[in-house]
């Protein structure tokens, strides 16, 4: 289903011009105008080479577009580093790389312009820069006895080339210098273009389990990772549905499961993207009892290929709602493929237009039935024991050591069998991660696609003797969390802040240049640009319990956790999160936190609805 940008599409984009970090340039509306200025930044970027192997003549100054301005000597300075040249003692491999750096470059360049006057979004010319992977991974990163640098860039892509004296990351220059070309491109381009975004949501996957996924972890190793990462709700349904609008609970009216109902899908960044023109699809879990909804798909979305289930999905024989019509698997196909290969069929139709891809896999929730092909994988992932395992609970709420109480002796061992489950479920959602990257590679979308990666919220395999979320303790609030956006932020990096599953929305209409109602979420578009940039000290988690697991209200900052429970045995908590990670001593009503203990009182009373 194609969509063009609509009216409400166009003002967005016209805002998005206004929102964009670099604004230096005027945009060149003529087409001559782009391919004179890939053709003379090409010439140019050849003579100056030159320049920097052997001395000779001045280089012609071009005679540029006006709408230009700065780009050209933006160019030059990225693909051969700001210092003039020549460069002396050049190795044959190193003058390759360098070499190929310019030359691809410049074929970058002047046939990605031409791609921009056609309108054209799919940067096929990206393949241009494949062979400085290949090359310069041969070269060693050295300086002459000048203290010059033999392969050189210019910032940020400095930053990749590698250390002194080992080999050049090959890779990582080529991909630095086509994500950062690409959005000197952007600035002269006739239009900016709306960043694509794909949105992975994980249900029940612990923060810590990136290791045990190779696709994962390589993505993580591009991207900008948060460790201090949360869900405010840790809880299927409502989690949901503050990715998708940006508000907490008590302001979606989704508390809790059975409230799946209160979502408003107008309210959502589907919605928003909707009415910018963009193209929408969903592809696996939505909420809990979705199909109580209704089989029609919510407001915003074009293509739905929901899980249907009361949980939400299935891994075998799952039922799912397809653009409206429930449907049931064959009972030998893997949910998680088939939503992967859905997503990919959308990805390569709506190729040539902005679109907004979630793709929520089942996995690893509960049954957490691995693929066939990973049932048999041998059970060599670590032995989960942290300092909480199965810890003293003697100062914990009621409902806690009643779970302790009732909980039989083979627990210990249904906890491991099903986290080994759960990771193996993970394996497959890893292949379909892949996939995706891959395709996005192919289809030349990769450095203007938004890619987020992250859980509806954790999971506890024994801490506390407890198993399962429901509850605001660490391991059941933090979740995984990388935002990669090459575009924009071509290397990869951490922030340390305490960041929000509200926090996707209004970073999403942020990137899309989209207004939006006032929302709970921070966008996280100044954290990205700068570690310093002023942020939260402080967020609400509120729990509305399940099974034995009691309604709290809780706050947390960076260092404390203050908890208040409710239902039976009213009971609070303070953890020392500095001190104490795990939460195992409770310090509420000691005399020597008593004043952090009123400060954390104040705090949650003026973040409570």
């Amino acid at each position: 289903m194609h969509r063009g940008i609509t009216c409400a599409g166009s003002s967005a984009l016209l805002l998005l011009v206004a929102l964009a970090p670099a604004l230096a340039n005027a945009r060149c509306t003529d087409p001559g105008d782009l391919k004179d200025l890939g053709q003379l930044l090409q010439d140019d970027l050849t003579c100056h080479f030159g320049q920097l192997v052997v001395a000779g003549p001045p280089c012609p100054t071009p005679n540029y577009p006006a709408c230009a301005e700065s780009t050209p000597a933006q160019v030059k300075d990225l693909v051969l580093g700001p210092a003039a040249g020549p460069v002396t003692g050049w190795t044959p491999k190193a003058l390759r790389c360098q070499r190929d750096i310019a030359a691809a470059s410049s074929r970058f360049v002047s046939r990605r312009l031409v791609e921009r006057s056609q309108g054209k979004r799919r940067a096929k010319s990206g393949r241009a820069m494949r062979r400085v992977a290949k090359t310069c991974s041969k070269a060693v990163v050295e300086e002459n006895y000048l203290g010059q640098e033999l392969v050189r860039v210019g910032a940020p892509c400095a930053n990749v080339v590698g250390a002194l004296g080992g080999p050049v990351d090959g890779a990582r220059v080529a991909a630095c210098l086509r994500a950062t070309l690409e959005a000197e491109m952007d600035d002269v381009a006739p239009g900016t273009m709306p960043p694509n975004v794909v949105l992975i949501v994980t249900d029940d996957q612990q923060y810590d389990t990136f290791d045990l996924m190779p696709a994962v972890s390589k993505l993580r190793d591009e991207a900008i990772s948060f460790p201090n990462a949360f869900v405010t709700n840790p809880l299927c349904t409502p989690s949901r549905a503050t990715i998708l609008t940006g508000l907490y609970s008590h302001n979606t009216g989704v508390l809790a499961n059975h409230q799946y109902h209160q979502l408003d899908p107008s309210t959502t960044i589907a919605a928003w993207l909707d009415a910018a023109g963009y193209t929408n699809g969903l592809f696996g879990k939505y909420v809990n009892n979705s199909e109580l909804l209704g089989l029609a798909p919510p407001q915003g979305w074009h293509e739905w290929k929901s899980l249907l289930d009361p949980s939400g999905g299935e891994f075998y024989g799952a039922r799912i709602n397809d653009n409206g019509t429930a449907k049931t698997l064959p009972q030998g196909t893997y949910s998680t493929d088939w939503m992967s290969k859905e997503a990919i069929r959308f990805m390569r139709r709506e190729a040539d237009t902005p679109f907004l891809l979630v793709y929520t896999p089942f996995a690893p929730h509960a049954p957490a039935i691995p693929a066939n092909r990973h049932a048999a994988d041998p059970p060599s992932y670590p032995v989960h024991r942290p300092p909480s395992y199965f810890a003293d609970v003697a100062t914990k709420p009621q409902w806690v050591r009643f779970f302790r109480f009732i909980a039989a002796p083979a627990l210990p061992g249904i906890i491991d069998t099903l986290r080994l489950q759960q990771l193996r479920t993970l394996r497959a959602v890893d292949e379909a991660v892949e996939k995706l990257l891959v395709q996005l590679e192919k289809l030349g979308l990769t450095d203007n696609t938004v890619v987020i990666f992250t859980s509806d919220h954790g999971f506890m395999w024994g801490e506390h003797g407890l198993v399962g979320k429901f509850n605001p303790y660490e391991e059941s609030i933090r979740v995984p969390y990388l935002l990669r956006y090459p575009r924009r932020f071509p290397l990869p990096a951490t922030r340390n802040q305490m960041v929000l599953n509200q926090d996707i929305a209004p970073t999403l209409a942020e990137f899309a240049g989209i207004a939006t109602p006032p929302l709970d979420g921070e966008s996280l578009v100044p954290l990205l640009e700068s570690a310093t940039a002023p942020w939260r000290d402080e967020f609400l988690i509120e729990t509305r319990g399940e099974f034995i697991t009691q309604p709290s209200e809780s706050v947390r900052t960076e260092n404390f956790k203050y908890i208040e429970t409710a239902g039976a045995g009213p009971h609070t908590e303070l953890y020392d999160l500095a001190a104490d990670p795990y939460e195992i001593t409770n310090l509420a009503g000691h005399p020597t936190y008593a004043g952090v203990q009123a400060n954390m009182v104040a705090r949650l009373g003026a973040l409570r609805p």
